[in-house]
């Protein structure tokens, strides 16, 4: 089963995300910021993180440098009411979205993670 983690400190954006891919058969985990994070991480790997860049005590950049010390880190997917470039080299899904747009957006992501295990 494909492992998301959805990381916000805004209950209704978790809420969305949460119930828009449960729907489609992903198990979702769910924190509120970095720590809740690190401590989920370190118990489960996960195939695709979902958090917003700007969260209470850390960014989307924190996340990364958390899961690029694991064997296989989870893709990650930022969302984002700011005007963000990609400079970053994350994906971007921008606020307010549509259920179907984030849905065909981590569905292209998990694709493409699949496809390059599949690759290797």
């Amino acid at each position: 089963m494909i492992k998301i983690c959805v990381v916000d400190d805004n209950p209704l954006i978790v809420t969305t995300v949460k119930r828009a891919l449960s729907a489609l058969g992903y198990s979702i985990s769910v924190a509120n910021n970095l720590k809740e994070f690190s401590v989920l991480s370190e118990k489960e790997d996960f195939d695709l993180v979902i958090t917003d860049y700007y969260l209470q005590d850390s960014t989307a950049l924190d996340i990364k440098n958390r899961l690029s010390n694991k064997e296989n880190p989870a893709s990650i997917l930022v969302m984002t009411g700011k005007d963000l470039s990609s400079d970053f080299g994350l994906p971007l899904i921008k606020k307010p979205f549509s259920v179907k747009e984030l849905r065909e957006v981590v569905q292209n992501i998990l694709a493409q993670r699949i496809g390059g295990k599949l690759g290797s």
